[in-house]
Order: structure tokens, then C-alpha cells, then sequence
């Protein structure tokens, strides 16, 4: 009799502890995935900062000529590429973009074009 009351109170406690056991990992899995960017998010926000400071330099008054900037975006770090007229039109066009929230850096690669092109 004791030996069937020790197994059932055994089982008991085996359940009771491989159940705690499923709701840590489930609970553990859900915040890493809260906690941790994935490869996609951390595109889609590069994204949607180089679009921010994109709009940013299209709204500009007096207006920078956007077809030739190229923006990219990489964790706040921020790329102008390409040319534009003049070279207080490269200064303002980077001061702009540092001037967005979430750019943490401005690497201004703008160079002047030369005329006729």
C-alpha cells in the first residue's frame, strides 16, 4: 500500500514539474522574440528611416534636388549617395538628415555635378 501511495505522489510531482517545465520554455520563447530583432525587422526599419530622411530632403525650402541622392540606412548610421548642384545643397542635405529622429550618423558621400551633366 505505501509503495502504491509513493508511486502515485511520484507521478504527481513528475507532472507537476514537467508542466512548469513547458510554461518556462513557451514564456522564454515568447520574450526572446519580443526582446530580440529579427533579420526582416531590422530591414524593414532601415527601410523606413531611409524613407523618412528621403521625404525630409524632398520637403526642403529652398529645394535639394532629389533625383540623383540615393539614401540608404543601416541601424541609424545613415548613406547620402549621388550629386547635386552645389555645395551648400550637399551641406544642408546632410544637416537635414542628421536632423531626423532615429538617424544616429550622416556619412555624406554627395558629390558636386559638373555642368553639362
Amino acid at each position: 500500500m505505501k509503495t502504491l501511495k509513493f508511486a502515485v505522489v511520484a507521478g504527481a510531482c513528475f507532472v507537476m514539474l514537467n508542466s512548469a517545465s513547458v510554461f518556462a520554455q513557451t514564456d522564454t520563447g515568447g520574450s526572446m522574440a519580443m526582446g530580440a530583432p529579427t533579420a526582416k525587422s531590422m530591414r524593414v526599419a532601415n527601410r523606413q528611416l531611409a524613407k523618412k530622411v528621403r521625404q525630409a530632403l524632398v520637403a526642403a525650402k529652398p529645394a535639394i534636388p532629389t533625383e540623383e541622392i540615393v539614401v540608404l540606412a543601416k541601424k541609424g548610421a545613415v548613406s547620402l549617395v549621388g550629386q547635386v548642384e552645389t555645395q551648400d545643397q550637399s551641406d544642408r542635405a546632410a544637416k537635414l538628415a542628421q536632423g531626423v529622429a532615429g538617424v544616429v550618423s550622416v556619412n555624406n558621400q554627395l558629390g558636386l555635378a559638373e555642368k553639362g551633366e
